[in-house]
């Protein structure tokens, strides 16, 4: 009995061994998926490998642990762009243990991934062969099918995970993300809203719930919401999935597509890089980063992200309508009739031969794959990005008719159709895909627009369709259509150019709830903001009603501003670059040069913070802040006049005509101007220099910190300029006895120090003591300081204490010194009124409204100065000018009506009229002058209408009965 206890001892002793190292094992392999799930790949792979050599010493190994381990190194390869490594590790998972339905799934998703088809048909049909229910296997087969433009069987592939999920009721995290998104494709292509809900709410939901460091749920939930346009909740999707994996690259490469929707460019790069150093080799991250290249102009480069994704995968549609995108912009794009004949073309036609790059893709990837509907739409979509309507129309119509089931070719073509100004049509498609696609908030939102729309009236005219609120908009609306017919042919012979067809311009009001520019942006991009008051798509123009601003704008300088890029879009087919269409908008303002156009030249170009030509269309697109969107802007105006001084009048002509001819910007430079593009713009900046180094009175903002300026000032307490600077830096940081004990003691060294004698006045004027304010700043003022905010404060206390004739001396010296500043104008404006001295002040008001065009009393100031002096075109000229800015004021309209009546143009004077009475029905004086212009007009009818409402009104008014008796 002792030998046998000996002998079975060992034995009992190595099961117990092996039991324990399987057990390790387990927590290994454990251990190793969680630090994957976290993101921590490293880490992962060397508890993986602990796991393997602890699984290789162990006899016999379990099949469970070695196929979780497989699939584990493998899905590690994976995330991190080692599709290689991943390849060969499955194929020798595969000989080991060769009847493993799960391992050919994974074979054939990696092979897939790369464009291997053939391979991942022959994986799938091991996979099922296998097991007939394996999801993956399922999954990849479905994809398969789409891409082989087998949609019909592709669709039944996506509605076995619908059935799969009802019948086997699945509830392991791995499955159920299968079934997320393969129903979630049958959902998109049978139109099954209730199956989005399902898939956020349920399905991922429980998969979290099976596996809480499942990341991939919240992904999927929030690429939905995404695509929904759902963005909040959509990002605290994304920010779950990062929680978990703050790694995870499909979770940085979405954050990239929502800063690009959003114009946040920066930070698309910055996620796109982070996406890419996890894994180089993601397809979406290259082809989001082909993306913002394309937004960008920068087409060449964006071919070589393209080719990079190729080689990746060269039959993927969405790397394949990027590579078309870029041949399409680089190249040319055909005629809507040589589409069509590609399209439908036989195997044996013409067609097949044409050498182009776009056309010979196509016929292959139509060999392939006769409804490449995943392909046109992508297409369509960068197109339309890049204002190639006409193609984009086409490849979503053709979209549709391929796989009609898709709801997002729907979608963007009645937001494309918005954009066309098409709004009937818009309305049909939009309706269709509303009913395919009830959670798509753009869909939504542009519907609402449409709605609204359907209300508004329309005033049309020989080249325009005026759209407006009736109630709120009457007379606006009527005064911008006389506005944009008087500028048309001014428009059309300065560009040798007229749009076919009539324009469409709508101004959006208040409406249901929401505000005037909430309506406008929602009709510009389905989002309820956009930056600027007034867009043009270049077929169709609208802009925030100005009646409902609380700050005024020059609403006719908008309207020619962006009709301008009507012209120049439309002329150029596009090709025109955003800086130059720009440049010739603004020019066309005819306004002075904004002042925050100068002080930003001031601040930037001495410091050589000057965009290139190619980095102006970028910062239009993405501007950083308004700063910067300001400056492109100035930069483009002064970028035309530099051409029009250098090159002569007919430059912005010649440059125009070579973009028609769709000449690339640095071919068009050296065709119009006979130089090379780096040339051009060495002159150009010399130029803004130049600009610069005339303008006076616009203060640079020092870069140094108040510490910094501390310790200089410590350094150098004898330097008096840096001790006022630094005692004015103090009263700013409310340290009051500190500036006043700084200032002082400055002042009693040099009393005409400015800095300090303005630190003292400025607290003089917390007690309101004007006199002494003026007193300690008259030494600065007597030694003809050029401190403009010393001379500011001096002249408004002046002026509140009415002493015009001193406070015109600091004004007019002020105004010499620093003529672009309105500042000085507003003074000398008010001081000339106060003096009685009309000539000047009208010279004053002259240079006001041309620095500031939406200086609304300036203009009504001249007008009636016009009209003092009997000069009644130049009183009609400034009052219609005031309109431009307050339509809605009766005193500018009565002031037009009287001077109407006086120049002999009754019809000017009736319209006038009616319009003040819109305003002011009581006007009784205003009835009986409409209704004696009538009458003297030989509108006898309704000069009788009139004259029995002005005597029912006052029925004493003795004018008023006397014209009755002569009706």
């Amino acid at each position: 009995m002792f030998l046998c206890c000996v002998n079975a001892n060992p034995a009992r002793l190595q099961s117990a061994s092996e039991k324990t190292d399987s057990l390790d094992v387990k927590e290994l392999l454990k251990s190793a998926y969680e630090h994957q799930q976290h993101g921590r790949y490293e880490e992962s792979r060397e508890v993986y490998d602990q796991a393997a050599k602890q699984l290789g010493e162990i006899t016999p190994q379990t099949a469970e642990a070695n196929l979780k381990l497989q699939q584990g190194l493998i899905e590690l390869d994976r995330l991190t762009g080692k599709t290689s490594a991943a390849i060969k590790r499955l194929e020798a998972a595969i000989k080991q243990t060769p009847d493993q339905p799960l391992l050919h799934a994974v074979g054939a998703r990696l092979t897939y991934e790369t464009g291997e088809y053939n391979k991942a048909h022959q994986y799938v049909a091991r996979a099922l062969a296998l097991d007939s229910d394996q999801p993956l296997a399922h999954l990849i087969q479905a994809h398969l099918l789409t891409d082989a433009g087998k949609i019909n069987e592709a669709n039944e592939g996506y509605r076995w995970f619908v059935r799969y999920y009802n019948r086997a009721q699945p509830e392991d995290a791995e499955t159920l993300l299968q079934i997320a998104e393969g129903a979630t494709q049958y959902a998109r292509w049978n139109s099954v809203s209730q199956i989005f809900t399902f898939v956020i709410n349920t399905v991922c939901p429980d998969a979290l719930k099976a596996d809480p460091l499942a990341w991939q749920a919240s992904y999927i939930s929030g690429s939905i919401l995404q695509e929904k346009y759902n963005r909040p909740q959509a990002a605290d999707e994304f920010t779950a999935a990062l929680k978990i994996n703050p790694r995870a690259a499909e979770v940085y490469v979405a954050l990239a597509f929502s800063a690009i929707e959003s114009h946040d460019f920066d930070l698309a790069v910055k996620m796109i890089n982070r996406a890419l150093e996890i894994n180089p080799r993601s397809i979406d991250a290259l082809l989001t980063r082909c993306d913002l290249e394309l937004i960008n102009g920068q087409y060449q480069q964006a071919l070589k992200t393209a080719q990079s994704a190729a080689d990746i995968n060269a039959r993927s549609q969405l790397v394949l309508a990027r590579l078309a995108a870029c041949y399409l912009l680089l190249d040319g794009v055909p005629a809507r009739e040589s589409l069509a004949e590609l399209f439908n073309a036989d195997e044996d036609s013409e067609t097949k031969t044409t050498s182009s790059r776009f056309t010979k893709l196509t016929v292959d990837l139509l060999k392939q794959n006769p409804k490449p509907g995943y392909f046109l739409y992508e297409l369509a979509q960068l197109m339309e990005m890049k204002r190639r309507f006409v193609f984009a129309e086409f490849a979503y119509l053709k979209t549709i008719s391929l796989m009609p089931q898709l709801s997002g070719p729907k979608s963007s073509l009645g937001m494309l159709y918005m954009q066309m100004g098409k709004t009937e049509l818009a309305q049909q498609t939009l309706d269709e895909a509303f009913k395919s696609d009830p959670y798509h908030v753009r869909v939504s939102n542009m519907r609402k627009v449409l709605g609204v729309l359907e209300s508004y009236g329309a005033i049309v005219t020989d080249h325009f369709v005026i759209r407006y609120d009736s109630k709120a908009d009457a007379i606006l609306g009527q005064y911008m259509a006389d506005y944009l017919e008087e500028i048309y042919p001014e428009l059309a012979a300065q560009f040798g150019y007229e749009p076919p067809g009539k324009t469409q311009f709508e101004i959006y009001h208040d409406a249901k709830g929401l505000g005037a520019h909430q309506w406008f942006s929602a009709r510009m991009i389905g989002l309820p903001w956009i930056q600027t008051i007034g867009a043009s798509t270049g077929a169709v123009v609208a802009l925030t009603s100005p009646t409902a601003m609380k700050e005024p704008f020059n609403w006719a300088s908008v309207l020619k501003h962006e009709l301008v890029h009507v012209f120049t879009l439309q002329q150029t087919k596009y090709k025109i670059p955003h800086w130059f269409t720009e440049a010739l908008a603004v020019r066309s303002e005819g306004s002075a040069r904004p002042q925050r156009f100068n002080q930003l030249l001031v601040k930037r170009v001495p410091k050589g913070e000057i965009y290139s030509l190619e980095e102006l269309d970028g910062v239009f697109v993405r501007p950083k802040s308004s700063e910067n969107w300001n400056f492109a802007y100035c930069q483009s105006l002064l970028c035309a006049d530099f051409m029009v001084e250098e090159f002569g009048e007919d430059a912005l002509k010649k440059l125009l005509t070579s973009y028609q001819n769709q000449r690339s910007t640095e071919e068009a430079v050296k065709e119009c101007f006979q130089i090379s593009l780096e040339e051009f713009e060495k002159r150009y900046h010399a130029y803004l220099k130049k600009i610069t180094a005339s303008l006076k009175g616009y203060r640079t903002e020092s870069t140094r910190s108040f510490k910094e300026l501390q310790k200089d000032y410590e350094a150098d307490q004898k330097n008096l300029a840096l001790a006022g600077e630094y005692a004015a830096n103090l009263l700013s940081r409310r340290k009051k006895q500190e500036a006043r004990e700084l200032a002082q003691s400055v002042l009693s060294r040099n009393p005409a120090q400015p800095q300090a004698a303005l630190t003292i006045a400025r607290l003089e004027l917390l007690s309101e003591d004007l006199p002494a304010a003026l007193a300690i700043m008259q030494p600065a003022l007597k030694a003809k300081t050029d401190d403009v905010e010393l001379l500011g404060l001096a002249g408004k206390i002046l002026l509140k204490q009415k002493q015009y004739p001193e406070a015109l001396a600091i004004y007019e010296a002020a105004h010499k010194k620093y003529p672009y500043k309105t500042e000085w104008l507003q003074g000398l404006a008010i001081i000339y009124r106060h003096l009685t001295e009309d000539h000047k002040q009208k010279e004053a008001l002259l240079k006001l409204v041309h620095l500031d065009p939406t200086d609304v009393d300036s203009m009504q100031e001249l007008m009636y100065l016009y009209q003092s002096e009997g000069d009644l075109k130049e009183t009609l000229h400034w009052g219609q000018a005031a309109l431009q800015i307050d339509v809605l004021d009766p005193e500018t309209h009565e002031c037009l009506a009287e001077t109407a009546l006086k120049l002999k143009q009754p019809e000017l004077a009736i319209r006038e009229y009616r319009v003040l009475l819109q305003l002011d029905g009581k006007n009784t004086e205003a009835r009986y002058q409409l209704a004696n212009a009538l009458f003297e007009s030989g509108k006898k009818q309704e000069a009788e209408t009139e004259v029995e409402q002005l005597l029912k009104l006052n029925p004493d008014h003795a004018a008023g009965r006397e014209l009755k008796a002569k009706l």
